[in-house]
């Protein structure tokens, strides 16, 4: 089934010569959706339908959100859609909608008791689904499962010494395999990737993506960190498989040099956020992981006292007298200055520009209980 842009809803013949033999996953009480939100990247969306077609076991519905600035995607939908049996819904919002906005419909339109979200650029792992119902049967009662994250460069290909220490970073090994003690530290120290994990319908309603007007673009982290608040204890499970890929995609918002994310909005609620003594020390290395950008985001949004009191707190641990600290207490006095120094420094030493990959390889280890 397809939305149109002409706000239509049609339905699909299929092709029975062509349907994917693969089984869809009907078991009693475990019946997944696949929510995708896709804005102008039709190419990396047709690859990321193609691993949710690969699964072993197939999903019952795939749904799409389409904020895109043109047609281009329905085509590849509509392809899809007459070679499989697995439902596709399909929707091309008429205004832009926004990241969290997007995800939010999916959640509301999606009819299965699980979910999983995958972003357009990134892609499932063959036995995603299968790893994940395996899981569901040895945890019963959890409401999020997830496993390892490879990382892929831009055009797809993995990245193995860097994918070994992504996942090290975040607790996505052997030792902490199981239902996890706190769901919070997980959220925290960040083992729950952003995406390609297993959420159950209920809690992703209830808890539902913030508005980047609340919470600025780390809406995916935010999201992590407040259905962690809203599920029964114990109920994040953590699987030592991989389950998808990560694209380091220099277009994505995660990895953009130019946009404003507003991890100071970010900083802000984690600072004041009321939580149990346990999970304090995940809180920490969540706020030194994003404390450099946080700073430097709030001087770019014109918020000087925020950071200036971000880069002179506890949690800024990048040395007060280097250039990284420089930039950013110039970018307090004038935005304009501290990227003029920026790009003359990146002329010089062009591993000044990597600024926002740095902080998150060098600071905030986080903490996890095994």
């Amino acid at each position: 089934m397809l939305k149109t842009p002409n706000h239509r809803l049609v339905n699909i013949k299929k092709d029975g010569h062509r349907r994917q033999q693969n089984r869809i996953c009907h078991v009693p009480d475990f019946i997944v959706s696949i929510c995708i939100p896709t804005c102008n990247r039709p190419r990396m969306l047709e690859a990321a339908l193609i691993s949710c077609f690969s699964q072993a076991l197939l999903p019952a519905e795939i749904l799409i959100g389409d904020d895109s600035q043109d047609q281009k995607s329905l085509p590849i939908v509509s392809r899809f859609s007459r070679r499989t049996n697995v439902d596709i819904k399909y929707w091309k919002h008429s205004e832009r909608a926004g990241q969290a906005a997007n995800l939010n419909w999916l959640i509301d339109n999606a009819n299965s008791q699980y979910l999983i979200f995958l972003h357009d650029d990134d892609r499932l792992c063959a036995g995603a689904i299968k790893i994940l119902y395996e899981a569901w049967l040895k945890y019963p009662g959890a409401q999020c499962y997830y496993g390892k994250q490879y990382l892929t460069d831009c055009i797809g290909n993995i990245l193995p010494d860097r994918t070994e220490g992504w996942n090290h970073r975040y607790f996505r090994t052997r030792e902490f395999s199981g239902r996890q003690k706190s769901n919070l530290s997980a959220a925290l120290s960040q083992q729950i990737p952003n995406n390609g994990f297993l959420i159950a319908n209920e809690l992703a309603r209830k808890t539902r993506y913030r508005p980047e007007t609340e919470i600025g673009h780390a809406v995916d982290a935010d999201f992590g960190i407040r259905i962690a608040l809203a599920a029964a204890p114990h109920s994040f499970v953590y699987v030592d498989s991989f389950v998808s890929e990560y694209r380091l995609n220099p277009a994505s918002i995660s990895q953009s040099t130019t946009l404003n994310r507003r991890e100071d909005v970010l900083y802000g609620y984690l600072e004041t956020l009321k939580i149990p003594a346990d999970d304090e020390a995940a809180r920490i290395g969540f706020l030194e992981r994003i404390a450099t950008a946080a700073a430097l985001d709030a001087a770019r949004a014109g918020r000087r006292r925020s950071a200036i009191r971000i880069i002179f707190s506890r949690y800024y641990r990048e040395a007060l007298l280097s250039r990284w600290t420089l930039y950013r207490l110039l970018c307090v006095i004038s935005p304009i200055v501290g990227e003029g120094m920026k790009r003359l420094l990146t002329q010089i030493n062009p591993d000044f520009g990597g600024d926002r990959d740095r902080q998150w390889r060098h600071f905030g280890n986080g903490h996890l209980k095994k």
